[in-house]
């Protein structure tokens, strides 16, 4: 028996329940992010190796491949054994690490991101893992994610995890997902004060002054009250950014219609959303 498997359409842990029910000999090849093979001898996974490690490392890595395929062929004997885990354990516990690591990549960028550190430092050097620090030393503003996966031999999962936990301790961003973050706020405020002019400076200062977070966010923007532009001054996230649009518009569908009247303020708020989708 050999077969071709779209693992766009299935999960790696479908194919190794399909021949431990068949109790199959052979090889699995995987093909797609995380290239590789896994033997079976009479439905038991033994062995699994992909380009950056051996065992149930390779095998947690392959089965969180989303793309490619997996092809079996039969009777291929493995090199060594390097798996000699309970058969249903295993696909237990490949199935919550396959669903643990798509939660991780919805964190993510796509592989092709570049990352930089930061100008912060890790608080304490314990609490950095040692394939923390592997990752973080190989993050240059230059290299991509999937530079750092394959180099570091540590696999995706290591790496993802890893990234994910170095992005939320602020140690490092994605400059380009930095700039697209800022883009939106700036282009959501001179859209708003193209349509509402001093008015809507009235009201961002407001906002600005009103709470602490307010104060913080205000900060990182600049306007020209000649040119009535806003620019930036420091990195926000996308939190903070949701953050002032709900909280700001507030204000504005508060006091816009008092100044306007109801009907000239929704035609005025049409406007700036109509320029601010052009731009999207």
């Amino acid at each position: 028996m050999t077969f071709e498997i779209n693992l766009q359409e299935f999960d790696l842990t479908d194919v190794l329940q399909l021949l431990l029910h068949a109790k199959k000999t052979g090889v699995v090849h995987v093909t797609g992010e995380t290239p590789g093979e896994i033997y079976f001898v009479d439905g038991i996974v033994v062995h699994a190796a992909d380009a950056a490690c051996k065992g149930l490392d390779a095998l947690f890595n392959m089965s969180a491949t989303t793309s490619g395929s997996a092809n079996f062929e039969p009777e291929v004997h493995a090199p060594e054994n390097t798996i000699s885990e309970d058969a249903g354990r295993l696909l237990d516990t490949v199935e919550k690490r396959r669903v643990e690591f798509q939660s991780l990549k919805m964190k993510l960028p796509p592989t092709n991101s570049v990352w930089a550190k930061t100008t912060k430092e890790p608080e304490s050097a314990v609490a950095l893992r040692r394939t923390d620090w592997q990752v973080l030393v190989m993050i240059d503003g230059k290299r991509k994610l999937s530079g750092v996966i394959n180099e570091s031999k540590l696999g995706s999962y290591e790496v993802m995890k890893s990234i994910v936990w170095l992005k939320e301790k602020g140690l490092i961003y994605e400059p380009e997902q930095a700039a697209r973050t800022m883009a939106r706020l700036i282009n959501y405020l001179n859209c708003f004060l193209h349509a509402f002019g001093k008015n809507g400076l009235i009201w961002f200062k407001r906002w600005g002054a009103s709470t602490e977070d307010g104060k913080r966010i205000a900060r990182a923007i600049t306007i020209d009250e000649d040119t009535m532009e806003a620019r930036v001054v420091s990195e926000l996230n996308a939190t903070d950014i949701d953050l002032f649009i709900a909280s700001f518009e507030e204000i504005a569908n508060t006091e816009g219609p008092k100044i306007y009247g109801k009907l000239l303020f929704r035609r005025k708020f049409q406007e700036f959303t109509d320029r601010l989708k052009m731009l999207d």
